[in-house]
């Protein structure tokens, strides 16, 4: 056997067409089959299954395959008060305007977190993968990025539902397992990205083939490590991605997210990739203008444009040369660069989701029609050069976590321990000025907090965000607005504004819940140790 094993992305991507669970040997159920999803009867069994190269291959990418969804990253934040999801069948609606239930929780690809079916590959996996004959180094790098993604996954698991069962081995299907304490998982989190952050290589994406590496384990550290309280060790871990030297800021903001430049971004410190035909995804056909083809799905908030400040780098509230009749004047570039308002020019044309009509005929993006429920869109993630025909079957990278993070985790952890606030200023101008926008002079909670908003933005984080620093009463409450009404010149893109704002729906926020999400009463049903969050 050739032990020099090479997990080139193509070869790992194209496997996962035909991959399914039933390649992970000796499975079985960690709790009820409603609990972990029964195990299909024609998987591959022990004595045949973990002799090759081959059955390594396949089982690393069945790893790998759906350790996270695109959807959960560009559509999380309809779960706050930066955006909203007119699909209610994708689940991420219910918890932004507050009717998730037990019942509706898991409903279409929203919020997948609870589901233990990647707990039992990644399980399987690091349970027999050591029966091989590769050397001792390769399993123990393939077994360190597997320990990563199930480190992610239970980072899910308590951020959005709290106590949650903590499985580490392959249980029988008998064995109904309890909750585990939230600050018991986020401790065996932390131990486990510190211990494979010495195991994994100092590589970005590119070289290491879209593999998990060193940076992405202490990145993950970092970002949990912020969401604790724990300030100073979160300046350390992040401070650590980095010095390794392998990362830097993508040049142009908007590009960034741009698939053409996928080559050589190494801003990207963990993402899922996508291979057409093989791996793709569909995520331009839900967030595409409807003249584009696409569901238009999202609906930015008009506090989300608000939270822009403008060129002098206040706040549109402490700025006296900033004009209400030209909104979009003047402002930070990433706005812009990160949502499509009305006027702007996007994918060749003006943008003109305000207009029931064009020349005579109905305006498929008005927003009383197919088009964005607030009337503004993200931008974030269409690259401009998509054909129709790509809409199901588009192939770009979608960034979990990028360098930018680092920067933002570092600067805000200076804040709240009142230290190296100087440098966590630096590594918040860099992202400024690589926008093209003026330097901040002084650090301080609020502009971290706002820069995080906007840098950020539609990138899956701000629920957290809301989460630790509990503005859920301030943002999360009464009615969602959208764009101001208007017309659009649809030759000039000039606004001419009405009175008032689209109400895209009024919301609810419940403190009691403390930002947990339900568990599922399908799964309280079959397992009496599965206890109900509070507030449900």
């Amino acid at each position: 056997m050739n032990c020099n094993l090479k997990f080139k992305k193509i070869e790992i991507m194209k496997n996962l067409k035909y991959i399914v669970l039933m390649i992970f040997v000796g499975c079985g159920l960690s709790c009820t089959d409603k609990f972990l999803d029964a195990v299909p009867n024609d998987q591959l069994s022990g004595p045949t299954f973990w002799k090759t190269e081959n059955d390594v291959n396949m089982a690393l990418a069945g790893a790998y395959r759906g350790w996270e969804n695109g959807m959960n990253i560009v559509m999380g934040d309809a779960m706050t008060d930066n955006d909203y999801s007119h699909l209610a069948v994708t689940g991420y609606q219910q918890v932004g305007n507050g009717t998730v239930s037990p019942q509706n929780v898991l409903v279409g690809t929203g919020l997948r977190a609870f589901s233990y079916v990647q707990i039992r590959k990644y399980n399987s996996f690091l349970e027999n993968v050591d029966q091989t004959n590769l050397n001792q180094a390769l399993k123990d790098k393939l077994k360190a990025e597997v320990r990563f993604l199930r480190a992610y996954d239970y980072f899910l698991k308590v951020m959005f539902f709290g106590d949650m069962p903590l499985i580490t081995t392959v249980i029988p299907s008998t064995e109904l397992p309890a909750r585990t304490p939230a600050a018991q998982i986020q401790a065996f989190i932390l131990d486990e990205l510190d211990k494979i952050s010495k195991i994994l290589p100092v590589q970005n994406v590119i070289t290491s083939k879209g593999h998990i590496t060193a940076g992405a384990a202490l990145a993950l550290k970092a970002r949990l490590e912020l969401y604790m309280g724990k300030y100073d060790d979160a300046m350390v871990s992040s401070k650590a991605v980095i010095d390794q030297g392998v990362y830097e800021l993508y040049p142009n903001f908007e590009q960034l997210f741009y698939r053409q430049n996928k080559a050589n971004n190494k801003e990207s410190i963990a993402e899922i990739q996508h291979i057409q035909n093989d791996y793709f995804t569909s995520i331009p056909w839900q967030r595409l203008p409807s003249f584009k083809g696409g569901y238009a799905e999202n609906a930015v908030s008009r506090s989300m444009v608000d939270a822009f400040e403008t060129s002098n780098g206040l706040p549109i509230t402490q700025d006296p040369a900033y004009n209400p009749d030209k909104p979009f004047e003047n402002r930070d570039p990433r706005l812009a660069m990160s949502i499509a308002y009305p006027g702007s020019m996007w994918f060749g044309r003006i943008y003109t989701a305000l207009n029931p009509q064009i020349n005579g005929a109905s305006n498929p993006d008005y927003y009383l029609n197919d088009g964005s429920k607030a009337g503004q869109m993200s931008r974030k993630y269409l690259d401009p050069l998509i054909q129709n025909a790509e809409r199901q079957n588009f192939d770009a990278p979608i960034m979990v976590i990028r360098l930018a993070e680092m920067y933002l985790t570092y600067a805000e952890a200076a804040v709240e321990a009142g230290k190296n606030q100087v440098l966590g200023l630096e590594y918040l101008n860099r992202l400024r000025t690589r926008a093209g926008h003026i330097k901040a002079t002084a650090l301080t909670r609020e502009l971290v907090r706002r820069e995080r908003r906007v840098e950020l933005a539609f990138e899956g984080l701000r629920y957290f965000d809301i989460k630790r620093w509990d503005l859920g009463p301030t943002v999360m409450a009464g009615p969602y607005q959208g764009s101001r009404l208007g017309t659009v010149n649809t030759t000039t893109g000039e606004v001419t504004w009405g009175n008032g704002y689209i109400v895209v729906e009024n919301r609810t926020f419940y403190p009691a819940r403390k930002y947990l999400l339900p568990i599922p009463q399908s799964e309280i049903d079959v397992n009496p140790k599965m206890t109900q969050n509070p507030g449900y």
